[in-house]
């Protein structure tokens, strides 16, 4: 299915919990607020992502807070597998290495580790947890158990920008298969410490010349650099990517039961949490979710807002 736009839907990015055991300093809190919500049943995410599939969705992404935290995180692997969508997940990775392999067996296909630092000092002055060490463990052991491609999830920022060819070269050693260098988010937290926003341009000009091959990822237009070593690099700029939005593909379904068409939109949103509470046969409420998401079709759109609105925008494009 496309929006008005042209856009396909097919991946679901859903928020199982917004506790975690991390505090990063420019977490964008996948656009839901700070408010502490547990999330979803397992049985009513499995009901959404069902009607997803109808609607062309092949992947789910689940994220956080940090979904490591929920008790049932295989179950909801399972029931998203049996249902038949690839399923990866976004995680801090302080507890992977004593769960990677449960994870794997329920199903988990692949797993994106957030790694911001490689220095104990900074990683708990952005992370505010001493965890390096449990976080490179766990990055093994997902290596190990090949919850393939891993992928390390690094967010570049003025406090850490100095560290971007040291975890290269850190990924290269460990085994990883990719590399997202990523932009800081204006939105969450990001919003309050956007002076620590780092521009990627000089730093991806450098790693396009280290690059044997080059590509653009379809989601979110992604250019994509591989090294010698097998190597994959993403950058990811949300903010500085004229055609970020134009290669979205991605519906999320928050913490509190809402249909969330972007990630920076308050405005496009349709709430189906009643649906969970009401007394209606199964029958009944799928059909209601498949209206909702024809609504949330219907409505999304891309986001321009911090490209046009700001001068920092502009600047972040390099003036056009």
């Amino acid at each position: 299915m496309k929006d008005r736009y042209g856009r396909e839907l097919e991946d679901i990015r859903i928020t199982l919990t917004h506790a975690c055991n991390f505090s990063c300093f420019f977490c964008h809190m996948e656009g839901e607020g700070e408010n502490y919500i547990n999330g979803l049943s397992s049985q009513d995410i499995a009901l959404v992502s069902n009607v997803a599939k109808e609607f062309g969705v092949k992947y789910a992404k689940l994220t956080g807070g940090e979904p490591t935290l929920r008790r049932d995180l295989a179950t909801i692997i399972s029931s998203l597998k049996d249902i038949g969508l690839e399923v990866s997940m976004t995680t801090n990775g302080f507890m992977l290495y004593h769960i990677a392999s449960k994870l794997k067996e329920a199903g988990l296909d692949r797993v994106n580790i957030s790694l911001h630092s490689l220095r104990r000092e900074r990683f708990k002055e952005i992370t505010g947890v001493d965890g390096l060490d449990k976080v490179i463990e766990g990055i093994k052991e997902a290596v190990k158990v090949e919850l393939t491609p891993v992928k390390l999830n690094f967010v570049v920022t003025r406090k850490n920008e100095d560290e971007v060819f040291d975890i290269i070269r850190f990924a290269e050693e460990v085994g990883v298969n990719a590399l997202h260098l990523i932009e800081m988010h204006p939105v969450g937290l990001g919003k309050n410490a956007f002076k620590y926003h780092e521009r990627l341009s000089e730093i991806e000009n450098k790693i396009s010349e280290m690059s044997v091959k080059k590509s653009v990822r379809n989601k979110h237009l992604r250019p994509r650099y591989y090294l010698s070593s097998g190597l994959e690099i993403e950058v990811v700029k949300p903010f500085a990517n004229p055609l970020f939005c134009s290669g979205c593909n991605r519906i999320r379904l928050t913490v509190d039961g809402k249909l969330k068409t972007c990630l920076y939109r308050e405005d496009k949103v349709i709430d189906i949490s009643d649906i969970f509470k009401a007394n209606l046969s199964l029958q009944d409420k799928t059909e209601l979710i498949r209206e909702a998401f024809r609504i949330g079709m219907s409505i999304r759109e891309p986001n321009f807002k911090y490209r046009y609105e700001t001068g920092k925008a502009q600047e972040a494009l390099g003036g056009t």
